[in-house]
């Protein structure tokens, strides 16, 4: 009976659907790496959606020494998806060397994959620029 009856849970095959760009090249040495939905892509003064995985954009922020290095903004393709955008967008953060995500709110999926792969997460409030929700906890200075 080995193989048969199991595995019939969520998970099973949902990033399939999702096509999502290959993971940016790892950050260097000494930078964290931070990630937060975003309404627009307008680099740090985009706007922070209240929605992680099926907000338009993805933005990806390089800080060194409390300073924003560099920041990507990414459109989101799992946006649209009819099912598994947390866990795409998860796993292609995690490989993509985030080790800090910025958020409004997580779903139960995501934050959990998150918390599994040891990444720091931090709430903000809706509504707010990249720069000002960074600056608010504590990540870049100024």
């Amino acid at each position: 009976m080995q193989g048969y009856g199991r595995g019939r849970g969520y998970g099973g095959g949902f990033r399939s659907f999702i096509s999502m760009p290959n993971p940016l090249p790892p950050p260097p040495p000494g930078t964290l790496r931070v990630a937060t939905a975003v309404i627009d892509n307008r680099g740090l003064n985009s706007i922070i959606s209240p929605r992680f995985a099926r907000a338009p954009f993805i933005a990806v922020i390089d800080i060194m020494g409390n300073i924003a290095v560099n920041t990507q903004i990414i459109e989101n393709p799992a946006a649209s998806a009819p099912r598994g955008a947390g866990s795409a967008v998860a796993q292609w953060l995690i490989s993509s060397g985030v080790r800090a995500v910025l958020a409004v709110n997580l779903g139960h999926h995501i934050y959990s994959i998150f918390q599994q792969a040891g990444i720091t997460i931090y709430t903000v409030q809706p509504g707010i620029r990249v720069i000002d929700a960074l600056r608010s906890v504590g990540l870049v200075k100024g």
